[in-house]
């Protein structure tokens, strides 16, 4: 697990595999911008951070999980923070958008 930014964060952008690589130009991005964005990337997903998770959720508002599936990790994330903080899922199915 790689963690940036995560102790001055409002906002954690969880992600792995190639989702990971996308997210962390746009955490860069809206860190540039000055918003309190921190990103932690799962180097595996098994088995899963759940104290971490949820040690991080006392301390943000959301965490944003972009996953290219149906949300499977997002509802790790949510069970984990345990309403302590937002879990917002950004599905992308794959494919060609028109």
């Amino acid at each position: 697990m790689e963690e940036d930014n995560i102790e001055d964060a409002d906002v954690v952008v969880c992600s792995y595999g190639i989702s990971a690589r996308v997210a962390t130009i746009a955490v860069q991005q809206l860190v540039a911008l000055g918003l309190r964005v921190g990103m932690l990337r799962l180097i595996t997903v098994w088995p899963f951070p759940l104290e971490k998770i949820r040690e991080i959720a006392k301390h943000i508002k959301a965490f944003v999980v972009p996953e290219i599936n149906y949300g499977q990790i997002s509802l790790e994330v949510e069970r984990a923070a345990a309403g302590r903080a937002k879990t917002i899922l950004v599905p992308h199915m794959g494919g060609r958008r028109t």
